[in-house]
């Protein structure tokens, strides 16, 4: 049995404590909470309290948010240490930090496992085994509210169809006070031909997620609000495909020593991506 704590918000980690509960190879030793819960909980009251270095000494696991704000030299600690990783958010880290995480997580065996919350649907890991490349995917992306964070999940989603970094980025970017809304377009080209056009932001009150795949023999249409996903016209059968618990994925990697998925490599290269996007995006928002 593995032995995990828990460093961050209670209230953000709750949901995926109560998942992790529920598995038999976890055991939930302690929490090192930041910030205060005003609604004192059985799930705040039934794992005990520690101080950080007590807890990352006595888990094989630690489980956080990003709002715990870790100092960098013990994030590296937590690896040398051979502890795993799992981080529910996505960490503020520079692209020489990340660099570093990755030859500390290689060099020491850990398994630091980075949210991917698209990824683990069933569609797309229907789409993953289904099209092949070169693809163009066309995605559209808006909500009613939208936080600093919305890109990286939807590059941590293509990762596993593209399978590699993008060699040339475009961004433009419109902000419309009269509606209150916030549209950005990303273009990204890769060697292999294949082209991903990404159009996300916040739209009030427009909800709405859609991926449009082409690629040979493919047309593949996906539509997460509606729940309608086709391919070639034809509804696609997804009764193989169930939508997998990310943080049970985890577990397996590390149980069964195989490949890790959504790895803190694979987040360098959607860190180093981001960077380029925003970099390319703020030419339009500097005043």
């Amino acid at each position: 049995m593995l032995n995990i704590g828990l460093i961050g918000n209670t209230k953000n980690l709750e949901p995926h404590v109560k998942r992790i509960q529920k598995n038999p190879k976890i055991n939930i030793i302690g929490k090192s909470s930041v910030g205060i819960n005003p609604q004192l909980n059985s799930f705040h009251f039934s794992i005990p309290e520690f101080n950080r270095i007590e807890l990352i000494e006595r888990a094989d696991i630690i489980l956080m948010d990003n709002s715990s704000l870790l100092p960098f030299n013990l994030l590296c600690d937590i690896v040398k240490k051979s502890k795993h990783i799992f981080t529910t958010e996505y960490l503020k880290l520079t692209i020489e930090e990340c660099t570093q995480l990755v030859k500390l997580t290689n060099e020491s065996g850990s398994v630091f496992q980075v949210c991917n919350p698209y990824y683990f649907t069933s569609p797309i890991q229907w789409m993953k085994d289904n099209v092949t490349l070169p693809v163009y995917i066309d995605i559209s992306h808006f909500t009613s509210e939208m936080s600093n964070d919305s890109l990286y999940p939807l590059l941590m989603m293509l990762l596993g169809t593209t399978g590699a970094s993008p060699r040339k980025i475009s961004a433009i970017t419109f902000h419309s006070k009269q509606t209150n809304s916030d549209f950005y377009n990303v273009r990204l080209e890769f060697n292999d031909a294949s082209v991903v056009n990404l159009n996300y932001g916040r739209f009030e009150p427009l909800n709405e997620f859609k991926i449009k795949a082409y690629s040979p023999g493919k047309f593949v249409t996906l539509n997460f609000n509606t729940k309608a996903f086709y391919s070639n016209n034809n509804p696609i059968n997804l009764s193989r495909y169930n939508s997998a618990n990310e943080f049970d994925t985890f577990i397996e990697t590390i149980v069964n020593k195989s490949l890790t998925t959504s790895s803190i490599e694979d987040y360098l290269i959607v860190l180093s991506a981001a960077n380029k996007i925003n970099k390319k995006i703020n030419q339009f928002t500097v005043q």
